[in-house]
Formats: C-alpha cells, structure tokens, sequence
C-alpha cells in the first residue's frame, strides 16, 4: 500500500478521534495518528524520511570531493605554515584542527563510499541520536523511545520488525507516555490505531507481513 494511503486512513482516524477532543489538541492528535499511520515504513524510504533520503543522495554525489578536499586542507595546513585562506584566521591553524579536519574528512569519506541506503539509516542514526541526548537531558519518555525508534529501524529488512505485534506493543508504551505527557485522553489508543492501520493496510497486499516474527516466519495476508 502506498504512503499516502496509509497516510490518509491514519490522518482519517485522528478526524473521527478529535470529534470530542479540544481544539487546541487537535493538532497533536493528527500529527500524532499521521505519524503513526507512516511509522512502519521507516524502515524503507516514505513520506517521512524522505529528506533524509534526499540527503543521502546528495552526499553520495559529492560527498567524496569535499572530504578529498577536507582532507588535503588539513594535509597542508599541518605540514606547512598557511595562512592564505580568508575565511580562517591564523589562530585556526593549529595542529588539533588540523588533525580535526583531517578526522571529519576520513569520516565523510567513508560514508560517502557507502550505499545510498546505508548513508541514509547512517543519517537516520544520528538524528536519533542528537533526539536521545535531549531526550535524556530533559528527561522525556516518550522522545527516548521514538529516537531509539527512529533511529534503530532503518537496519531492519523492510516489512520485518516494525510490522510485529512486539512493534505495535512498544508504539502503545510510547503513545501512552506521550498521552500522559500532553494530558491528552485516548492519544495512545488513537496513535496506536493509526500504526495498527498501516499494518492491516501491508497485509491486504500480495507480501503480507509477518507479524509474529521472530516467532514465526508465517505470513499474514487478508483477502478482500
């Protein structure tokens, strides 16, 4: 089923949900049922996350010249004196920034050696990353846990973890902690209708989805 399906039956959910909810709450509930509705397919590429895929892209077409760049920048700068660039006064030109650079580019580099898609759960990660830290620091639950959604699920096979029933249990947890947090009643329900709405949308395809894996491999498909 495409993204914008799943986006419109999840979007669907939250408009019937905010019926008897306040206006102000409004938002929250649809971007909350939207989000879940695409949640799934962040394994892949979907509406989502595709900026980051866009990203990717671009650092896979030029990532290599600027980190060949980076690199001999740093080259020259710590083996010779050079204080030519306008851009950068002479106290950059030291030998810690030197080897900094010259880190950041053997980094870029090798990321940009990789696949398009390994570059992209490589970006995913790291937004994942960055959302944990403050997460952590300001001590919000359910942002712990969507980072570490976000930021793990790109580097499962598509259609193979966050099609489970353990994924849709571990979104529950989450929407009920965001639901605590924003004081919203019935958020984690509607979230997790929406997250379970995509999974029933995958197992009205040809593929299915396996549902209970790792327990089984037994495919799930309903027929119309």
């Amino acid at each position: 089923m495409r993204g914008r399906t799943h986006l419109t039956i999840g979007l669907g959910i939250g408009v019937v949900a905010c019926v008897n909810q306040p206006f102000d709450m409004m938002p929250v509930i649809l971007a909350a049922s939207g989000v879940a509705s695409l949640a799934p397919d962040l394994d892949a590429n979907n509406l989502l996350n595709r900026r980051v895929t866009r990203t990717a892209k671009w650092i896979k077409e030029i990532g290599v010249f600027v980190a060949v760049a980076m690199i001999l920048l740093a080259m020259l700068t710590y083996i010779f004196d050079l204080e030519f660039l306008p851009f950068l006064d002479e106290s950059w030109f030291n030998q810690q920034n030197s080897l900094l650079l010259l880190g950041w580019g053997a980094v870029i580099l090798g990321i940009s050696l990789r696949n398009q898609e390994t570059v992209k759960n490589i970006l995913m990660s790291i937004i994942g990353f960055f959302l944990l830290s403050y997460a952590v620091n300001h001590e919000i639950g359910w942002l712990m846990m969507f980072a570490i959604y976000l930021g793990g699920v790109g580097w499962f096979a598509h259609r193979g973890l966050t099609h489970t029933i353990w994924a849709l249990t571990y979104w529950w947890y989450m929407s009920h902690l965001l639901e605590l947090s924003m004081e919203i009643d019935g958020l984690a329900l509607i979230s997790t209708l929406a997250y379970l709405s995509h999974i029933i949308g995958d197992m009205l395809t040809k593929q299915g989805v396996k549902f209970l894996y790792p327990i089984t491999n037994k495919v799930f498909r309903m027929r119309m």
